[in-house]
């Protein structure tokens, strides 16, 4: 029995060689969220702290950015500009972000993209007008030559234009042309005297809108 109990107690010995800690100790291999070894976390580029009504997301390698902002209506006819709304709750910074039509492919016209000055903000429950069609050389703005017929008084300069006949989409991408929010203008979608916008405003799918620069969408 002696000798029965003396080799139990060596083989105990040799297992508490390895280590026979409380539980409370960390392990090797740690937790999520304790920062243990195997703790990971999660890096975000975003423009904003929450992803956007109507945008669409898309991966690069520097993580997913998001924003609030949506493209909120598209006049395509007797004018061409194109609203940004942001139905908040925060603010939004656009800076860095660009504004594009989509080329031959479908896909942004990365090129010729509007890119928005740092410091840019949007307010939630704001919207932001860019006017479509301008020349190069004049830049981005901000503009006070906006709308001739009334609009904001203050505007954004881009150099390309929606084509109605053809039919376009807008789209709204990061500082690394990943796309954050788009809207799709149909062809022909709207009648003469008539914009393409999101309805019920920010928040709802394409429809014929009246012309509402820089103000809530509303049925034509």
């Amino acid at each position: 029995m002696m000798a029965q109990f003396r080799y139990a107690a060596l083989c105990l010995a040799a297992l508490c060689a390895g280590g026979c800690g409380s539980s409370d100790e960390p392990g090797d291999t740690g937790t999520p969220g304790t920062g243990g070894a195997g703790a990971t976390t999660t890096s975000q580029s975003s423009s904003s702290s929450s992803s956007g009504a109507g945008g669409d997301q898309g991966g690069t390698g520097g993580g997913t950015a998001t924003t609030t902002v949506v493209v909120n209506e598209i006049s395509a006819k007797d004018g061409d500009w194109i609203e940004l709304g942001n139905p908040g709750p925060g603010s939004a910074d656009l800076g860095g972000l660009g504004l594009c039509d989509s080329g031959d492919s479908g896909e942004c016209n990365t090129a010729d993209a509007l890119r928005f000055p740092e410091g840019t903000q949007l307010a939630p429950g704001a919207y932001l007008l860019i006017v479509g069609d301008q020349l190069p050389e004049d830049g981005p703005g901000p503009h006070t030559a906006c709308l001739p017929d009334g609009g904001p008084s203050s505007c954004f300069y881009a150099t390309w234009k929606v084509s109605a006949s053809r039919g376009e989409t807008v789209y709204l991408i990061s500082e690394s042309d990943q796309v954050l929010a788009e809207l799709k203008y149909p062809i022909e979608a709207a009648a003469d005297g008539e914009t393409w916008g999101r309805l019920p405003d920010l928040t709802g799918e394409g429809a014929a809108t009246a012309p509402t620069p820089g103000a809530a969408n509303a049925a034509p």
